[in-house]
């Protein structure tokens, strides 16, 4: 699959079949309408954060679980 080929509607319901989520085909213009913005800027993202400079970069943001614990980085009792 060359995603490239793909936009709009058409790409919609490709990638809604392939998750195996229900699209209801009132639904399709507005999905579409996302993903045309955000899969250009994601892709152009994407490329940027590939290049040779960014390599070593890592996140500032650490996730954790909300309860804390072994999970969350502390010892366990």
């Amino acid at each position: 699959m060359i995603e490239s080929n793909y936009s709009g509607a058409a790409r919609t319901r490709m990638l809604a079949r392939y998750a195996a989520l229900p699209l209801p085909p009132e639904r399709e213009a507005t999905v579409a309408a996302i993903l045309d913005a955000w899969i250009p800027a994601a892709d152009e993202l994407s490329r940027k954060m590939s290049a040779a400079i960014h390599q070593q970069l890592l996140p500032i943001t650490v996730l954790t679980h909300a309860g804390g614990g072994a999970d969350a980085g502390e010892d366990a009792p």
